[in-house]
Order: C-alpha cells, then structure tokens, then sequence
C-alpha cells in the first residue's frame, strides 16, 4: 500500500516515480497458480531419462470457484423505502446498462485471486446525446493498478493510476500509457523516449476518485496459504505417476545365465526363458518397492489440510449426501459461511461507494437522492432452511416483516421494486377486470340509480 500527503500534484515526474515503486510479482504469482501454472511444471532432473511427469491438481482454481460461488452466485438485491421509489428505478437503470450482476461476479473473483477487485465508473455519450453512467471491472491480467491513500486513520483513495503497455499494430512501436484519476480530474500521460508526458485533463463531477476497490476477507487471496500445500499434493501425485513407469519399464534380471541381445529379442517374441540349472540361478523382474499405504495417508493429510485452512469443504465427500437438510448443511460448512460473512463486510462498503459514486452524478443532473436509502442484500448460493416462502409469507402477514424486506428475502427475485410494481399492476388490471363499466361511484345518478335496483 502506498501512503502520501493529499495536498500533491500531479505531474509526471510524481507518476514515473510511483509506477517505479510499484511491483506486481505476488499478483502475477497468484494469477499462475489460479490457471494452473504451478511450480511442478518447471521441474527438472539432472537425470533427463528419468520419468518427470507434472501433475497439477488446482486446488487454488477449485477454491477460488467455491468461493465465490457460495458468496455471490445469487445475486445482490437492492431495497428502499416506497419514498425512494424513483431513486431505486434509475438506479437500477444504471445497474441494467453496465450488467451489474456480471461486473460484481468478476470483481468477487478477482478479489479472492489476488485480494482485491477493481472498477472504474465514467460517464459517457448515448447515440441519443444523453448522459450515461457506466461503470466497468478492470482485469488486473490486462493492467495495472496502482493504489495511493492519504495518512489519516481512514485511509481514504486519494489518486488511483491505470496503466498498460501495448504495442501499435500500424508502427510496431511499444507505447505505455498511464491514466491517473483524482477526486478532480482525470489525466492521460503517455511515454516518450522513457519519459513521461501528460496529454491531457478531463475534470468529473464525481466529487471522489471515480476507482472503486473492492477487498477479499483479511486483503489477502483466498488460496493464498495453502500454495504450499497444493505444492505438495503436485509432487506426491507426479511421484506416483513416475514410479508407476518406473515398474512398467522395470528390469529382467537373469542369473546364472549370459544373454546377448539376440537371445533377449528371441525371449520378448518366445515368450520363453531358458537357462541352465545352476546354484542361485533364476529370472525375476528388478522392480522398487512400494510403500503406497504411506503415501495415499500423506495426500490425504495434506488434502485435509487444504480443505481446513481454505475452509472449502470437499462436497463430493459422503457427508454431504443429497438427502441433507438445509440446517444440517449449516454446521458442515461453518467455516465457508464464515468466509462469507467477512467477504459480505468489506464488499459492502465498496458496493454503497459505487452507489454514492452514481448519486453524485444523479444529483448533478438535478436531483437530490440519498445513497444511504439504499440497503444491498446478499444471499448465500446453497439451500438452507432459515426462511422459507411460507415464513416470509406468515412473518409479512403477521406484521412482523415488511412485504419490500420480504421479496429481498425471495431469492428468485433480482429487483424487488419493480417487482412491487407488477403486483400492483396486476392488481389493478384485477380491479378493472372486475368492475362494471356502467358503474362510477363517483356518479350521484348511477349511485341512485343503483339504489333503486335494490
């Protein structure tokens, strides 16, 4: 984390110098090891006729999967009182355009790779001339981003630096750029000749750094301590493979006789062996014993060992049977839930700076919303038995729970406002369908008339 005053400016001397302090070898590290590239597939023998089989079982792919899944397969909801109704409409209408549910899933994914997930929010022009709000998941495997806080003890974003090289197809030259983003203003350097050059300046109207992070439990990768490990399982699996050749192109070892390479190839197509008697004479394959028992209870233990520190059970285990209940798969996967609940607390926060980041441009088109009206709801991507449609439904008709905190409960329901919205005009369309057109109470004639009829 890179830490400075917040009365700077910027310059290109100031970027060239915090882009030569930043390293990204433990991101590139974790970005391998998520697509396999382990360190088993760079060993080497001195021997190079020895059997080197490289195995990887991805254990860190398998975690991140699990994760992720568990902590935002179902999507985020977003709720607010019936006063905020416009506000949520638009935006929601935000969230449509830029594929909200797809953009959260990719930074979930990037934060429990490398611990930390990254967008950008813009704005930009419709075809129509309108103002769009757009906001979009930076891949940390295309660009680097580099981070600057200010001192205090809140330790808030201050400057945010994007930056890439590339190489220009039509001059075959390498160009580097870098895209500095400031509570103020967005500036465009470019290299030249290994300097910097700024190009130009655009102010926003954010009012913060138009960069939002998003962090992992602890900032830190969720296979990040069991590299190791998943070393390990690599080797002994590898191992296992070689030595299986190794009995496959096992040795004949004959005694008490002297074979020329004609009497042996005559042997392989005969299928015979034939030597005459002598003390201590024999045929017999030269082969190196085994000790499997001890081998499988070390992969074992170290699978084990995977599964408790990342705390991703194993779900192909028996104990996870179909016929479990929702509560009984609580207790098993404690520790996954856990997880969740600290992913949920720093991804929150990072969830309602994009909302606020949204506001202030909503406001400055004229109006004056409230980003604290907005309350995301996240729910766990496995059946559990906590609240069911007939609770929710018994709790709401109770009084106990509110019909908008109800269908944020619903988990097939994505936007519960506009849902509200259907129920009531479905019930309208009831009203209309079931009231005879001859009829206006607000009419004193039809009134008596109807007076009459009785």
């Amino acid at each position: 984390m890179i830490r400075m005053d917040s009365d700077f400016e910027v310059t290109p001397q100031l970027v060239q110098k915090l882009l030569s302090a930043n390293s990204k070898e433990r991101e590139q590290r974790l970005l391998r090891y998520y697509k396999g590239e382990h360190a088993i597939v760079d060993r080497k023998f001195d021997d190079e006729t020895k059997p080197n089989n490289k195995i990887v079982t991805n254990e860190c792919k398998r975690i991140t999967n699990v994760s992720v899944g568990y902590f935002i397969g179902k999507p985020v909801s977003y709720s607010a009182n019936k006063e905020n109704k416009e506000y949520l409409e638009q935006l929601q209408a935000v969230f449509d355009l830029n594929n909200e549910q797809k953009v959260n899933a990719d930074l979930a994914k990037s934060a429990s790779i490398y611990g930390y997930g990254v967008e950008v929010i813009y704005t930009s022009q419709s075809i129509t001339g309108e103002l769009e709000i757009r906001f979009a998941y930076l891949d940390l495997e295309e660009q680097d981003i580099l981070l600057v806080y200010d001192r205090s003890v809140e330790k808030n974003l201050i400057m945010a630096i994007r930056h890439y090289t590339y190489k220009d197809v039509v001059t075959g030259t390498t160009i580097k750029e870098a895209h500095v983003y400031t509570s103020e203003a967005i500036y465009h350097f470019r290299e030249n000749d290994g300097e910097m050059a700024m190009i130009e300046a655009d102010p926003h109207y954010f009012r913060e750094v138009p960069i939002n992070v998003y962090y992992n439990r602890d900032n830190i990768s969720d296979f990040e301590d069991i590299v190791t490990l998943n070393d390990a399982y690599n080797i002994l699996q590898s191992d296992d493979i070689n030595e299986s050749e190794y009995t496959n192109d096992a040795f004949l070892l004959i005694k008490g006789a002297i074979a020329d390479d004609e009497e042996i190839q005559k042997m392989k197509e005969k299928r015979v062996i034939h030597i005459e008697e002598a003390e201590g004479a024999g045929v017999e394959w030269l082969i190196k014993n085994l000790n499997d028992t001890w081998k499988e209870n070390l992969k074992t233990r170290i699978k084990n060992d995977i599964h408790s520190i990342s705390a991703t059970p194993d779900f192909s285990d028996s104990s996870f049977a179909g016929n479990q209940t929702g509560e009984a798969m609580k207790y098993k996967i404690k520790g996954l839930e856990d997880n969740r609940a600290s992913k949920e607390r720093e991804f929150k926060p990072a969830l309602q700076r994009r909302i606020r980041l949204i506001t202030n441009i909503l406001n400055y088109l004229g109006n004056s919303f409230d980003w604290r009206e907005i309350v995301p709801t996240f729910t766990a991507n496995l059946p559990k038995a906590d609240l069911t449609t007939d609770d929710i439904t018994k709790l709401v008709g109770a009084n106990i729970m509110s019909k908008d905190t109800a269908r944020s409960s619903v988990a097939s329901i994505e936007d519960p406002a506009h849902e509200a919205e259907k129920v009531q005009q479905e019930n309208e369309d009831y009203i209309d369908l079931n009231t005879p057109k001859e009829v206006n109470i607000d009419d004193e004639q039809n009134e008596e008339a109807l007076q009459g009829d009785k």
